[in-house]
């Protein structure tokens, strides 16, 4: 004979697994959801990059054991060398204590080697006088490569 009592009682266990597995899947289907939108989005703009002058952001480090992409905002005149009050200070050996200042000057930047022992360059070419640098350029000062991002 038919129990109904044990038949019902496994159709609510049943049911019970059954809905808990589907509470498994929708949460992972949330996570991933989300997830997926925070990629999309990219990442969330930092200080320096909203920064009214722009950036300086490492792409080559030399032997400094700065992270590549390390991003130093600009200021309207910004001071590059190995001295730490300076704006933009790197530990490179290669670095003068003032090597090379960035003066925005009637909505242009400028780049002028401050005299220094081992030469600053824009794009591979040595800066000599002042020398007006756009957003992409490569400085090297140094072995240190910076990009300008404005």
């Amino acid at each position: 004979m038919l129990d109904i009592a044990n038949l019902s009682l496994g159709i609510v266990i049943l049911l019970l697994r059954v809905t808990v597995v589907f509470l498994l899947y929708f949460f992972l289907w949330q996570v991933l959801r989300v997830i997926g939108q925070d990629l999309r989005a990219g990442p969330a703009p930092s200080p320096a990059q909203i920064n009214p002058y722009g950036q300086l952001v490492v792409m080559s480090a030399g032997q400094t054991g700065l992270p590549i992409g390390k991003i130093f905002p600009l200021s309207p005149t910004t001071i590059i060398g190995r001295n730490p009050d300076n704006d933009v200070a790197l530990n490179d050996n290669f670095l003068s204590g003032a090597h090379a200042q960035l003066q925005l000057q009637d909505d242009e930047w400028i780049l002028e080697d401050m005299h220094s022992t081992n030469g600053t360059f824009i794009n591979g070419f040595e800066v000599r006088t002042p020398t007006s640098i756009n957003d992409g350029d490569i400085i090297r000062v140094g072995r240190v490569e910076l990009k300008l991002v404005l």
